[in-house]
């Protein structure tokens, strides 16, 4: 009898083990299911898009179509289509290699020429000519951040077929593309191996709310979901996924308030708000305190908060006119989790003595003081970033104060000397920086690497679902 209970214990250990295995490897086959809430209205990559469509277009479409650089989170600039770069001096003529035997989807060759093509259309200005395997850039002007703005994926390469479609070189091919979905199929050819699922399935304008809905009804297996959800998909038994902190909240004043006058008003509010609790708490750890515009893993450095003897105290600011303890910050009535933040920013606020009023119009309303405003920050070299970030945060405020220049700082040392400026001054109040949340149910698994990276790209070739069948 002991005998036999030892054969039982050893054979049912042997069927466990044999089970983890075939758990633990990737099947193909399957269809992803995903969404975005804006339209993609065209595959071309360089196709002028703004708002929801572009953000729409930063995560389908570099699934088709490659770029010649990419941005990696930890590693910074990375070769992808091409192999390396070099530069004059001046950083306005460049040579860039290419990788061999790159393949389009319709089984041919990407050729030089064809890379070249792609660019012209998007850069005009650039002269682009071909050596070889090489492609030579003559840009109008010195540009030392050019291989940072060719990861951007309004650079990368599509070649119009002559049966009138878009082919990339990516790990999906595009299959069909209409105003509700996109639709997209395993290139089998892709040279870093044939992605685990057949396909994926993008449904298109579908607003957040709309999207976790679906998630949890399974009509869709992966949404981007709000960090006030997350602690509510986990405990429903899905997967959260989330991106480096890339996306600054921020309460930005208007124009009548940024004088030197209403300083130390503005500074008070700064050094009142408990960032970290509101990243722990109410953002479920799902976020992290900002003292400054950029992450600091895209700029390299930290900015110095605001001093707290340079603020006023409780009874200094009881002492002040109503006008300018009383405060009205104006969100945007769509926005919840905007509007979430700016409460718990109100309920600080009244520590120091300010009253914060949050206004969430839906139609005119009267003039706010300050806005509360959320702006994503560019994967790119720390001063285009900034300088993206600083136009982003102009067109969501009144007046040009925050109007970015021509071009972007010319260093990193003049990136700090700028972004400190803003901080001292407290016309642009930093609050968190966010991640890309997405929320999977369990049956999505991931091979080397998690289907959001760093940078908040899609990572969907490295997926694959148990319930597929190899």
């Amino acid at each position: 009898m002991k005998r036999f209970t030892s054969l039982c214990l050893a054979l049912a250990s042997a069927w466990i083990a044999a089970a983890q295995v075939q758990a633990a490897r990737p099947y193909y086959g399957g269809t992803l299911r995903a969404a975005v809430a804006g339209t993609i209205r065209s595959a071309n990559p360089s196709a002028p898009a703004d708002g929801p469509e572009a953000a729409a277009r930063e995560r389908v479409l570099p699934l088709v179509f490659e770029t010649l650089t990419r941005v990696d989170a930890d590693s910074g600039l990375q070769p992808l289509l091409s192999a390396s770069w070099t530069s004059d001096s001046a950083g306005s003529r460049w040579t860039l290699r290419l990788q061999r035997d790159v393949m389009l989807h319709d089984g041919s060759t990407l050729e030089p020429w064809q890379v070249a093509t792609a660019l012209r259309t998007v850069e005009p200005r650039w002269r682009i000519a071909t050596d070889g395997d090489a492609l030579i850039i003559d840009a109008a002007e010195p540009t030392p951040d050019l291989p940072w703005r060719l990861a951007d994926v309004s650079h990368a390469v599509a070649v119009r077929s002559s049966s009138d479609q878009w082919l990339g070189t990516g790990p999906f091919r595009l299959d069909r593309l209409d105003n509700t979905s996109v639709t997209l199929r395993a290139n089998d050819a892709y040279r870093g191996g044939r992605p685990f699922v057949d396909g994926v399935q993008v449904q298109q304008g579908r607003a957040a709310a709309s999207q976790l809905n679906d998630l949890e009804s399974g009509r869709i297996d992966i949404a981007a979901v709000l960090p006030t959800d997350a602690r509510r998909i986990v405990q429903r038994g899905m997967r959260a996924f989330a991106s480096r902190p890339i996306e600054l909240v921020a309460v930005v004043f208007e124009p009548n308030r940024r004088g030197d006058a209403f300083a130390p008003v503005r500074r008070t509010l700064a050094a009142s708000i408990n960032r970290k609790t509101m990243s722990e708490v109410l953002l479920q750890q799902y976020a992290s305190p900002a003292v400054s515009l950029l992450p600091r893993w895209l700029s390299g450095f930290a900015v110095e908060g605001v001093e707290r003897n340079r603020t006023l105290m409780r009874g200094a600011v009881a002492a002040l006119p109503v006008d300018q303890r009383e405060l009205t910050v104006r969100v945007d009535a769509s926005d919840s989790l905007a509007q979430a933040i700016a409460e718990r920013v109100a309920v600080d606020a009244r520590e120091s003595g300010l009253t914060i009023k949050v206004q969430a119009p839906t139609g005119l309303a009267p003039r706010p003081d300050a806005r509360l405003v959320r702006v994503r920050a560019a994967p790119a070299a720390p001063e285009r970033a900034f300088s993206d970030l600083l136009g982003r945060l102009a067109s969501r405020a009144a007046g040009d104060a925050l109007a970015p220049s021509a071009s972007p700082p010319g260093s990193i040392d003049e990136v700090y000397r700028t972004e400190s400026s803003i901080i001292d001054r407290s016309v642009v109040i930093p609050i968190v920086h966010l991640p890309d949340v997405y929320a999977a149910v369990d049956r999505l698994s991931v091979w080397q690497a998690p289907p959001v990276l760093g940078t908040g790209a899609w990572n969907f070739a490295d997926v694959w679902l148990r319930a597929a069948q190899p």
